[in-house]
């Protein structure tokens, strides 16, 4: 399994050897009958200092293998773009990021309506997966770029600025919420 992740990966990651720092793969199978796609492969790349997760499901492993390699090619290929695209558009330069005008009020909402939930849920919850990543300072303009290349709702990061550790999210309102904390 090693040399086909190996093979597979490899493909992709030399062909972005020049930004890609760091690759983590996890694989993991869930040996419940019901469950249909128990086979996950998990890929979470480094790339001068953002972070780019993938992962996919299926009923064989290969399969998940084949597909999260051809995931994590589509996200690099497109971060490149990207990348190239931004430093020749003036509104992408750093600092001006346009991040929705109510998002303090979203962070007030979020802690009155959770508040006390939210101290019920821990004692109730157990912690099941615990991550830790370096986290080199970054701008916002570059957090809101990694919010697009993960399978997640926020990103969190060291803010370049400050030295804080800010927070960017999906809003259901459409657009993205930048918390950070009060000095």
């Amino acid at each position: 399994m090693n040399e086909y992740v190996d093979k597979k990966l490899g493909v992709v990651l030399e062909r972005h050897s020049n930004i890609v720092t760091k690759c983590d793969v996890h694989l993991s199978v869930i040996h419940n009958p019901r469950v249909k796609l128990s086979h996950c492969a998990e890929v979470t790349v480094s790339v001068k200092g953002l972070v780019m997760r993938t992962s996919e499901r299926s009923e064989n492993m290969y399969a998940s293998i084949d597909m999260v390699a051809d995931g994590l090619a589509r996200k690099l290929r497109k971060f490149k773009e990207k990348k190239k695209s931004v430093s020749k558009d003036s509104a992408f330069r750093a600092g001006e990021v346009d991040l929705a005008d109510d998002e303090e009020d979203d962070a007030v909402e979020l802690a009155d309506e959770f508040g006390d939930s939210i101290a019920d849920m821990a004692v109730n919850m157990d912690i099941v997966k615990q991550k830790s990543f370096n986290m080199e300072p970054i701008s916002v303009a570059d957090a809101v770029l990694c919010l697009e290349y993960i399978d997640h709702d926020f990103y969190v990061f060291r803010n370049k600025d400050t030295k804080e550790i800010n927070v960017v999210y999906k809003r259901n309102q459409g657009g993205v919420g930048h918390i950070e904390p009060e000095v």
